[in-house]
Formats: structure tokens, C-alpha cells, sequence
């Protein structure tokens, strides 16, 4: 098991609803194998400027899912091929997301889906909705579902390509460094 030090920060911006916000990501770096990381909020993606709030309402806004009034100015200021790339990315990784997703949710005690013949983003976004309401049963204080499904997936829950955690196994901490 590795021993994390606290090994500084840096500033980053990050875009909501228009205006940009300084937030200060830390850093650690494991004792053992001295390999660093970054200490992402769960608001904040990997790559992508917007928070989750802003890129959850944009790849919802079209799936007719009720999102609250307002919503869309979350993402405003934000190119549109900026949006049509995060939706893009997500119908990607929707299958992978959607099993990943309903597996956790059964595991907190949620019934079987009824999934028809929807398309993988919206079963995807129904998973992590019901993964979600699985949690918040459970516990006392939960952030939005676009933040814990992103904290989930280790901040990248827009990224390329993404090695998902298995459910039920226990998550490696630190990467050692190749000889």
C-alpha cells in the first residue's frame, strides 16, 4: 500500500455557466514509488475546462431527460462543437458506462433495469441516475450524479479511453514505475 505526501498544487480554471473560476487541483506523490498525481474535485474532469454540472446538462439536453430550469445556461459560452464532442465521447463510452454504472447500482441494492431497446447513451444516463438514487439511499450527504459519476471513473468520465473500475475489487491507489 502506498503512503501519499502531499507534494504541492496548481491553479486551474474551470467554466461554469459562462464565467471562469481559479481552482487550486493538489497533488501527491506516492512515498514508495514516487509517482504523482493530481487530486481532482469531483466537480472537475480530467481534460475539459466545464465542470460536470455544465457537460451533464449538455449531454442530457438532448435525451428529453428533465433536467431543471436553467440547466442549459451551465454550459453557456461553450463552443458547440465543444458540446457535440462531449456527446460524442459519451455515446461512446455509453455501453461501458451504462454496465459499470448498473452493476454498482445493484450492488447498493437497486432492482434490475427495464431496459427496451433505448439507445446506449440514454440506457447509460438511466444507469447512472440509478446508481445515484442507490447512494443517496444510503447516505447522508451525496454530490450531484455527474460529480459522483465522474468520481467513480477517476475524473474521466469524458476521456477517450478509460480502463472503468470492476465493481466489487478493490482499486490500486498508486501506478509503480516500469524498471
Amino acid at each position: 500500500m502506498c503512503s501519499p505526501l502531499v507534494d504541492g498544487s496548481y491553479p486551474r480554471l474551470v467554466r461554469e455557466a459562462g464565467k471562469l473560476y481559479t481552482v487550486f487541483v493538489r497533488r501527491a506523490r506516492c512515498g514508495r514509488c514516487g509517482v504523482g498525481e493530481s487530486l481532482l474535485p469531483d466537480f472537475v474532469l480530467a481534460r475539459p475546462r466545464d465542470t460536470t454540472a455544465a457537460v451533464g446538462a449538455a449531454v442530457l439536453a438532448p435525451a428529453g431527460v428533465g433536467l431543471p430550469e436553467g440547466s442549459a445556461s451551465l454550459y453557456q459560452g461553450v463552443p458547440e462543437r465543444t458540446v457535440r464532442s462531449w456527446r460524442q465521447r459519451f455515446s461512446e463510452r455509453a455501453e461501458a458506462l451504462s454496465v459499470l454504472f448498473e452493476a454498482l447500482a445493484a450492488e447498493r441494492g437497486a432492482s434490475p433495469p427495464a431496459h427496451g431497446a433505448e439507445p446506449p447513451a440514454r440506457q447509460a444516463m438511466v444507469a447512472i441516475g440509478r446508481f445515484w438514487q442507490a447512494v443517496r439511499r444510503r447516505a447522508a450527504e451525496v454530490p450531484p450524479a455527474w460529480a459522483l459519476a465522474n468520481a467513480v471513473v477517476g475524473g474521466s468520465l469524458l476521456a477517450r479511453r478509460v480502463d472503468l473500475p470492476t465493481p466489487g475489487t478493490p482499486h490500486v491507489i498508486c501506478r509503480s514505475r516500469a524498471p
